[in-house]
């Protein structure tokens, strides 16, 4: 008796998970908007379980403190859709970002055709350029996902795009060393010395500064990234109502 009652709670449990990430589609064959709202929606299941938690406590901690939206998706198929069309259709269609900032950043995959589109808001694309998209995702979308590195792929690029809309992100050089660049190095060496003592002397005297919340994404010149500190304040509370005009880049793998 108790083996089977077991079995039904299983079952009720994972229906439960299925509808809550069922892709429910418009006469257009466009995504309805989820509910509950999710930053994350992995409708094509390319990210186990266990990380989509963990990637969607990203997303909305980033939108807590910057009222900023990176919007994720998968999708099986766009069937005969563009995936450019595709996504600003679901970017409109979802109202990701801001009404009044159209501060969204949606990243569409579609796993069928093995495509990839990053597409911007009106409000950040002085930020993130159409070249910038590029790079993330020929350089880091692209290998990860050849390699089926799909939850990697996405969360490199997003700590990529979180660190670019906070200044942190630093290109690394991949010019020969010469004697400039030597001098160079020496100098950002002593800055980084002296920002390391300011940082002491404000520790010390009680006046330590930092990103709200206590949390920020650091970028080394290596490719890789972390993110430290606080998580988000609850759940994701919706879409603002935020715009797209084609601003973006897309790619396959």
């Amino acid at each position: 008796m108790t083996s089977l009652l077991n079995n039904i709670l299983l079952t009720l449990f994972l229906l439960l998970q299925f509808s809550a990430s069922a892709q429910v589609l418009d006469k257009d064959g466009i995504p309805e908007k989820p509910s509950p709202p999710r930053l994350l929606n992995d409708f094509a299941e390319m990210i186990s379980t266990s990380k989509r938690q963990l990637f969607e406590d990203k997303l909305v901690a980033f939108n807590d403190s910057t009222s900023t939206q990176i919007c994720v998706v998968t999708v099986n198929s766009i069937e005969d859709y563009s995936i450019e069309d595709y996504a600003v259709r679901l970017g409109r269609k979802w109202g990701v970002g801001q009404k009044d900032k159209d501060n969204g950043i949606l990243i569409l995959v579609a796993k069928d055709e093995r495509k990839v589109d990053i597409e911007i808001g009106y409000g950040l694309e002085s930020y993130i350029t159409d070249y910038d998209t590029k790079n993330i995702i020929d350089e880091i979308i692209v290998p990860a996902f050849k390699q089926s590195n799909y939850y990697e792929g996405l969360d490199l690029a997003t700590n990529r795009i979180i660190a670019q809309l906070q200044g942190t992100y630093s290109a690394s050089s991949s010019a020969p060393a010469t004697e400039s660049s030597g001098i160079s190095y020496i100098i950002i060496i002593i800055v980084i010395i002296f920002i390391v003592i300011i940082i002491i002397s404000g520790s010390s005297s009680g006046t330590g500064g930092g990103l709200s919340g206590g949390s920020g994404w650091t970028w080394s010149s290596g490719g890789g990234s972390s993110w430290s500190g606080g998580g988000s304040s609850g759940g994701f509370s919706g879409f603002g109502g935020g715009s797209f005009g084609g601003g973006g880049s897309s790619g396959s793998w």
